[in-house]
C-alpha cells in the first residue's frame, strides 16, 4: 500500500473514532489582507537631523508594531521608521533635546526618535510607570521634562531628555483612571484633564512635586463624557474645558471665561502653515502670500486589523478593521477584497443587511450608517447623496453597539455597552422605514451593557445577554451578567436570570426552532421559552467569540470558540464537528451555504464548511 493512501485512512480512522472532531484535511484558507492603510495617530513639525525641518507622521498598526513617517515639506520625500515595541502611541512631541517622542498604548512606553541617528530607527527609552498601560499625551515643561498623562491610575508621569530619568509622580485622582490630557503653563506648572466618571482639573508643581485639585464647585460636564480637557491656547495660557464650562488656568487659580483663543497653528519656521494632514497627504499654506500647495508622500503598512465581519447584500463578506475604521468587502466568488472607504469612528461593532443595503453601526456612540452598494460611490456624510449616509446615535445609554438583530415587524433591535463613566447600557428600536430610534430602553439590565440578542418568533420575545461592565473608567457593581427576555409587545423585561453563576458576559444568543441558544465563558446553554429552562449544557472547545454564533442553510449551528469551529446539531443537540483553526479567530461573523468567515489579525480567513443538508 502506497504511503499516501496509508496516511489518509489512519486520519479517516481518527476521524471516526472522535467523533467528527479532527478534519480529513485542512479546510482553512487565508484570503489576503483587506485594507493596508495604517492608522494616522498625528502630525508634527520637527527638526530632520539636518538642520532644517521635517513633517513626522504617527501611524499605529493595532496588529503589528507603531511607525513614524518623517516627510520632506518641500518634496514629499518620505522616510519610514520602526520600532521594536509598540502597536501605537497616542503621545506624540518634539521634544527640546530635538528627538521626537512617542508614547504607547501597549504599555506605556516612553520611545524616542533622534533624526540625527536615523539608523537607529525608534527606541524603546523605558516605562515610567509599572502600572500605565497608556500615554495619552505629552507637555514639554519649563523644566526641560516631558510630563505625561496616563490609563488606568490616572497618573502623572516624566522624563528628563538631559539625565534620562523616568519618574511616576503619583495618581492625579484617587479613584479616576483615565489621565487624559496635559498641559504646561507659564508659570512652569503641569496641568492636568482627568474623567471619565468624576471629571477634575488637577495642577501639579514640578518644584514641590504635590498637586491639588482646582476644578471649582458645582461645575458639570457634559452628559456621558465627565472628562475634563487642557490644553494650550495662542495666547500661551492653558485652558480647561468641562462640558460647557471654559477656565483659563492662571497659576493654581481657575477662572470661568466666555471665550478662549484657538490652539497654535502647526508651523514650520518660515512661517508657513500645516492646514491639514492625512494617511500620505498634507497641505501647507504660506501666509505671506496666501497661497496653498497640497503634497502626498508614501508609506508601507503592513495591514490593518479587522475587527468584525458579517455578511451583506450580494451574498458578499463585510467587515470593518479598528483605528482607523475602514470598510472592505470580499466577493466569495472571484475571491477579490475590495477597500470601499472609511469612517469617522473607532470601528464597526455590528452588520446587518436589509433589501440590497447594510448597515452599520459604530463605535463611538453606537453611530447607525447605511451603505448602497448600488448606489453612489463611497461618500461619508448626513447629505442625502452620501453613500453611507450616517444618522447619527441611536440614543441615550449607547456607545458600543455589540448586537444588532431584526425582531418583530421587521423591526432593528440594537444593544451597546455604555457611555464612559457611566454604567448601564442600552436597547434601542430602530425603525428602517424612517431611519430613526423610535423606542430605546436605558438600564434595562441593572447596571450592565447588552452585548447578545435574538428574536424567537414562537414566543415573540427578545432575548439576550448582558456584560456586567460599564463604560471606560468605570469598575464593575454586579457580580454577574445575565440572561434575559423582553417583551415587544408589553414593551417590559419579563425574565432575568443568571445561567452561568459569575460569567462576566452572554457574547453569543441565536433562537432556532423555538429554542434559544446562548453561550458563557466555554459553555452553550440550550433554553427552552416555553419552560423557561436550560434543557442542555454543552462543554465548548474555549470561550465563546463575540456575535459567533450562527445558523446554516442546512439547519446546523456554526459558530467559533477557543481557536475552534465548531457544527451543532439542534436534532441530537450534539456538537458533531470541532476543527481548530491554524490562526487565532479573533473576530466573526459570516456564514454562507459553503463557509463561514473571520478575521485574524490584518488578515480575512474562510472555513470550507462540509455538506451540511438537513
Amino acid at each position: 500500500m502506497k504511503p499516501r493512501r496509508l496516511v489518509f485512512l489512519v486520519a479517516l480512522f481518527l476521524w471516526a473514532v472522535d467523533g467528527g472532531a479532527q478534519p480529513l484535511d485542512s479546510r482553512f484558507e487565508s484570503l489576503g489582507v483587506p485594507v493596508r492603510v495604517g492608522g494616522l495617530m498625528g502630525c508634527i513639525v520637527g527638526p530632520n537631523g539636518r538642520g532644517g525641518e521635517a513633517l513626522y507622521f504617527n501611524f499605529n498598526q493595532t496588529a503589528g508594531k507603531l511607525f513614524l513617517v518623517q516627510v520632506d515639506p518641500d518634496t514629499g520625500d518620505a522616510r519610514q521608521f520602526e520600532t521594536p515595541e509598540g502597536p501605537g502611541a497616542w503621545g506624540f512631541i518634539a521634544g527640546p533635546d530635538e528627538k521626537i517622542y512617542l508614547g504607547t498604548w501597549d504599555g506605556g512606553l516612553v520611545l524616542r526618535f533622534d533624526p540625527r541617528q536615523p539608523e537607529k530607527q525608534i527606541e524603546v527609552v523605558g516605562k515610567p510607570s509599572k502600572t500605565e498601560t497608556y500615554i495619552w499625551n505629552y507637555a514639554a515643561g519649563r523644566d526641560g521634562k516631558l510630563y505625561g498623562s496616563t490609563y488606568p491610575q490616572a497618573k502623572l508621569v516624566s522624563y528628563d531628555p538631559q539625565t534620562g530619568a523616568l519618574a511616576d509622580h503619583g495618581r492625579m485622582h484617587p479613584t479616576e483612571m483615565y489621565a487624559r490630557s496635559v498641559a504646561a503653563g507659564p508659570n512652569g506648572k503641569i496641568y492636568v484633564g482627568v474623567g471619565t466618571a468624576k471629571g477634575d482639573l488637577v495642577v501639579f508643581d514640578p518644584a514641590t512635586k504635590q498637586h491639588r485639585s482646582l476644578m471649582p464647585a458645582g461645575l458639570e460636564g457634559a452628559k456621558g463624557w465627565s472628562t475634563v480637557t487642557v490644553s494650550l491656547r495662542s495666547d500661551g495660557n492653558v485652558y480647561a474645558e468641562f462640558g460647557p464650562n471654559l477656565l483659563r488656568l492662571d497659576d493654581e487659580v481657575a477662572t470661568p471665561v466666555k471665550t478662549a483663543p484657538g490652539k497654535p497653528a502647526m508651523k514650520l519656521r518660515d512661517g508657513r502653515e500645516v492646514t491639514a494632514f492625512g494617511r500620505g497627504t498634507f497641505s501647507l499654506r504660506d501666509p505671506k502670500t496666501g497661497k496653498s500647495i497640497d503634497r502626498t508622500f508614501k508609506y508601507a503598512g503592513i495591514g490593518d486589523m479587522i475587527f468584525v465581519v458579517g455578511n451583506g447584500p450580494g451574498g458578499n463578506i463585510y467587515g470593518s478593521t479598528a483605528l482607523p475604521m475602514e470598510i472592505f468587502r470580499h466577493d466569495p466568488r472571484t475571491q477579490r477584497n475590495e477597500h470601499l472607504g472609511g469612517m469617522p469612528g473607532g470601528e464597526v461593532y455590528s452588520l446587518l443587511e436589509r433589501e440590497g443595503k447594510l448597515y452599520l453601526c459604530y463605535y463611538g456612540g453606537s453611530v447607525m450608517n447605511l451603505y448602497d452598494p448600488a448606489g453612489r460611490p463611497w461618500k461619508y456624510g448626513p447629505e442625502a447623496d452620501s453613500n453611507p449616509v450616517t444618522f447619527g446615535g441611536v440614543g441615550d445609554g449607547h456607545l458600543r453597539p455589540r448586537a444588532m438583530i431584526y425582531g418583530p415587524d421587521g423591526m432593528i433591535y440594537v444593544g451597546s455597552e455604555p457611555p464612559y463613566g457611566q454604567l448601564g447600557g442600552a436597547m434601542a428600536v430602530w425603525d428602517p422605514r424612517v431611519n430613526k430610534t423610535v423606542e430605546n430602553y436605558r438600564h434595562l439590565v441593572k447596571n450592565q451593557g447588552i452585548v447578545s440578542l435574538a428574536w424567537e418568533p414562537k414566543s415573540g420575545l427578545i432575548f439576550g445577554g448582558s456584560a456586567n461592565w460599564g463604560g471606560g473608567g468605570t469598575r464593575p457593581v454586579e457580580k454577574e451578567a445575565k440572561f434575559f427576555a423582553f417583551d415587544p409587545k408589553t414593551k417590559t423585561k419579563v425574565f432575568e436570570t443568571a445561567l452561568a453563576p459569575g460569567a462576566k458576559s452572554y457574547p453569543a444568543t441565536l433562537a432556532v426552532d423555538g429554542l434559544v441558544y446562548t453561550t458563557a465563558g466555554s459553555e452553550l446553554f440550550i433554553f427552552d421559552p416555553a419552560t423557561r429552562r436550560v434543557v442542555k449544557t454543552l462543554p465548548l472547545p474555549g470561550a465563546q467569540v463575540e456575535i459567533s454564533l450562527g445558523r446554516h442553510p442546512g439547519g446546523k449551528l456554526v459558530g467559533f470558540a477557543g481557536g475552534t469551529v465548531y457544527v451543532l446539531d439542534p436534532a441530537t443537540r450534539e456538537i458533531t464537528l470541532r476543527d481548530k483553526a491554524p490562526v487565532a479567530i479573533r473576530c466573526g461573523f459570516a456564514l454562507t451555504d459553503d463557509s463561514v468567515y473571520f478575521g485574524s489579525g490584518v488578515t480575512l480567513w474562510r472555513y470550507r464548511l462540509p455538506a451540511m443538508a438537513k
